[in-house]
Order: structure tokens, then sequence, then C-alpha cells
């Protein structure tokens, strides 16, 4: 089982992002306030992600992710969007759910699991109804629970 700080304070709901570019700033400065890593530094590497190829997985879902230095342990943070945005899709649906993960540099392999663990949950069509209709962060979370996974 694999460790993942997420809490209350990394999710925001109703989020009026307009961009792909905001909603990455968005989530790089939930997760300095509670990594203790610069904005800059996490948008960085987020948005150099991207310019790879877009983390979105379809049905109105993107998982950016990044390996970075400076932290021992995974985080994950969440923006569900008042209204969906392009995020250079990989299918007709613009993306209104953005789960984004980063991890300690060297956990390649966790890395990989978790993307893959997340991508399992994001892909039930009713843990995505589930958080589209969250009214509160608990609920977020619960929805995006997995028997391998201990958020702390």
């Amino acid at each position: 089982m694999l460790n993942i700080k997420f809490d209350n304070s990394h999710i925001s709901i109703n989020d009026d992002s307009k961009s792909k570019k905001s909603v990455l700033e968005k989530l790089a400065s939930i997760l300095s306030g509670t990594t203790g890593i610069d904005t800059d530094i996490i948008f960085n590497k987020l948005y150099e992600r991207e310019k790879l190829g877009s983390t979105s997985v379809g049905n109105g879902v993107a998982l950016p992710h990044a390996r970075l230095e400076g932290i021992n342990v995974p985080f994950i943070s969440v923006v569900v969007l008042e209204e969906a945005i392009d995020f250079d899709n990989i299918d007709d649906f613009d993306v209104d759910i953005i789960v984004c993960l980063i991890v300690p540099y060297d956990q390649t392999e966790d890395h990989l699991t978790l993307l893959s663990s997340l991508s399992q949950i994001l892909d039930n069509i009713s843990n995505r109804k589930r958080i589209r209709d969250s009214r509160n962060s608990e609920q977020i979370i619960t929805s995006l629970k997995s028997e391998n996974l201990n958020y702390i």
C-alpha cells in the first residue's frame, strides 16, 4: 500500500479556472502550500510534462503529473471545474476533473503505480459522477479511495 499526502486542503471545487495554464497554476499553488516547494517550480514541472503530450485521459478527466526533488512522499491535488475546458483532449469531451500527482523524483515505480491506480478509479463512470456531484472535499476523497492507496 502506498502512502500519499491528500487531504481537504488539496482540493478546489467549483473552480473558475478557464484554461489549462490557469488550472496548472492553481494546482501548483495548492501543492506549494503543502509541500513547501516554490509554486513556480511545481508549475514548470507540470507544464514541461504537458508539452510532452496532454495528460487528458478522456471522459472529461486529466491527470497532470510530475516527479520532483525535495519531497519524500507523493502528493495528490484535485480541481473540479465549474465549466469544462479544452485540455488538449484525447476525445470529444472537455475536461472538468483534474487530478494532479507529484511524486519524489527517485520513485519512478511508485509514480507509474499511482498513475495506473488513479486512472482505474477515474475510468469508472460512477466515480466520475460522484466527483462531479461532490459538494465538499470529503466526498471527493471518498470517491478516490482505493485498496492500494493510503491517504495521509
